[in-house]
């Protein structure tokens, strides 16, 4: 694996010099195998917000020519680090990642992990009772107390973070059903319709993706976990050296320009149910600081 990504950085240094006074090339990387085609692709087609806004982005730096690289996860962050020209999109900052790299403004926002349940079941009866003054759920044990037969469906293996993990560990082992074999999350969201389950916990992006797929008129209901992030961010994040700066100083100026276009907006809330919408709009408005774009301002 480190022998191929050598050869993998030689061949990229080799196209950076050799493209230097060329038009801007920057080697956008991407966990994604798909990416190279999706990113390629009009940006009048919805695909995902993080690429609905990347292309939208590039669009804006016509000086750049952008060409989408796949690598695995780990493989990019040494590549960020290797290649003058580099970047990678819809990077999340930890301090780590923060002393490697140079990172842009805000380009993505999501909505942070959401307990669902079905509206007017027996387990919606338990939230009640275990939210706080804010809305929002006091904590995953207080969904069990004196109702030890509640289920929380949880895909084996996944993290939900530090946070919340420890509360999953804490909770009784009659209380989790564990979906084993990687089941996806059209199938976790299909036991809690079939009351196979009583609660979830997810994004609400995924899971509203997940009731269109499943084509279901049943209603879930959802509310935040305290203490856990209210929203996730996306950013650029690029080589920590001359041309990465410059690069990064370029997205800023375009993303200050997109946060009040239309366009923008809309690639966040299409995916969006339209519950989710209100508390979105205090997201976008806190993290972007401006107003909701106007449809007026949507660009062709």
């Amino acid at each position: 694996m480190i022998k191929r990504e050598i050869i993998v950085f030689l061949m990229f240094f080799c196209c950076y010099c050799a493209d230097s006074k060329a038009k801007n090339k920057i080697f956008l990387f991407s966990q994604n195998i798909n990416d190279s085609t999706d990113l390629t692709r009009p940006t009048s087609v919805p695909i995902t917000t993080a690429k609905d806004v990347t292309r939208l982005l590039m669009a804006a730096l016509p000086q750049y020519l952008f060409s989408i690289e796949f690598a695995k996860n780990p493989s990019i962050a040494r590549l960020l680090q290797k290649i003058p020209n580099s970047c990678a999109f819809n990077r999340v900052k930890n301090p780590k990642r923060l002393k490697e790299n140079i990172y842009s403004l805000p380009v993505n926002i999501g909505l942070g992990l959401q307990l669902y349940y079905k509206k007017g079941s027996r387990a919606s009866e338990q939230v009640l009772s275990a939210r706080n003054k804010d809305e929002q759920l006091l904590s995953l044990a207080a969904l069990f107390t004196g109702k030890l037969n509640y289920t929380l469906g949880i895909d084996k293996g996944r993290s939900f973070g530090v946070f919340l993990d420890r509360q999953i560990t804490a909770l009784d082992s009659h209380n989790l059903v564990i979906i084993r074999g990687g089941g996806s999350l059209y199938s976790i969201v299909n036991m809690l319709l079939k009351n196979r389950i009583d609660y979830l916990i997810d994004y609400p992006i995924r899971v509203n993706k997940a009731l269109k797929k499943l084509q279901t008129t049943i209603t879930l209901d959802s509310l935040a976990i305290t203490g856990s992030p209210k929203h996730i961010i996306g950013h650029i994040a690029c080589n920590k050296g001359p041309t990465g700066q410059k690069t990064i100083d370029d997205i800023n100026k375009a993303l200050q320009a997109l946060y009040h276009n239309y366009e923008f907006y809309l690639a966040h809330i299409r995916y969006l149910n339209k519950a989710d919408i209100a508390n979105f709009n205090l997201a976008y408005q806190a993290v972007f600081n401006v107003d909701i774009p106007k449809e007026r301002n949507l660009q062709e």
